[in-house]
């Protein structure tokens, strides 16, 4: 071996010794997870159309995972608890199966996803490919507090949601979508101002209400727009810094997005 080769691998020796394998260990403890997509042609029982997901994900660095979700189902919301395992190989790739319970399905429906575990584990993105038929992704962020409270979600956030209204009452069918500010008091009481797009039609929109947040990290956001009241479902991820949350009530739509601290 001539002095320039040595020399070259010499170089590379640090860059090597800099790479680290990735393996079910990096991938443990609670994350916040949104789920969005479509069902285009889904297994018998599962109605097409659109759905998303806000939940609770704990995973335990050994293959086993325990998830707690809302669940919007072509407009009919529901709450789920459920479970899965995961593989996690040394490129950081990712393959996950979730036993998800339907309502008229006598035994879970496992899913199979696949995707990459990226940001030193606090950062999961996953595709649904079995079955087929779908376009759902997950994305699941890290939550780096046991406990949270009111408190946790304090300051101005940046909205970001998106979505269908099917059936919702007091919206028009189709697309939607609603992006804004929000100020949280870390004591319960929220303002907002948003833009939204119903079919097309733009809406800005003030308005107010107020929240509460569990020990587990899930919170509820509730205010009235019209005669009807709404309640937002979501689920803090990185200590506060952003949320997940979706259109919860009244049913008959599929929205749902991201809270991002503005600070």
């Amino acid at each position: 071996m001539n002095r320039l080769s040595t020399a070259a691998i010499a170089a590379l020796l640090p860059l090597a010794a800099l790479a680290q394998e990735c393996s079910n260990a990096d991938f443990k403890g609670v994350y916040g997870a949104l789920a969005q997509g479509s069902f285009i042609s889904p297994p018998p029982g599962i109605p097409a159309g659109p759905t998303v997901r806000v939940g609770r994900v704990e995973v335990d660095g050994k293959g086993g995972a325990a998830i707690k979700a809302t669940l919007s189902l072509a407009g009919v919301v529901l709450d789920e608890d459920y479970g899965g395992t995961y593989a996690i190989a040394p490129d950081c790739s990712a393959t996950v199966t979730l036993l998800i319970p339907f309502p008229g399905v006598p035994q879970p429906v496992p899913f199979k996803f696949t995707g990459v575990l990226s940001d030193e584990g606090r950062q999961q993105d996953i595709a649904l490919v079995e079955p087929p038929g779908t376009t759902v992704r997950i994305t699941l962020r890290k939550q780096r507090k046991p406990v949270c409270s009111a408190s946790d979600l304090t300051g101005a956030y940046a909205l970001n949601m998106s979505g269908a209204t099917l059936f919702q009452i007091g919206y028009p069918q189709g697309e939607f979508s609603r992006v804004g500010r929000i100020e949280f008091d870390g004591k319960g009481a929220f303002t907002a101002t948003t833009q939204a797009s119903q079919a097309g039609r733009p809406v800005a929109e003030k308005f107010g209400g107020t929240y509460a947040v569990d020990a587990a990290c899930t919170f509820r956001i509730s205010f009235s727009l019209s005669l009807i009241p709404d309640r937002w479902n979501g689920v803090i991820a990185d200590g506060g810094a952003r949320a997940y949350v979706m259109q919860a009530a009244p049913a008959g739509s599929a929205v749902a997005g991201t809270l991002t601290s503005v600070q």
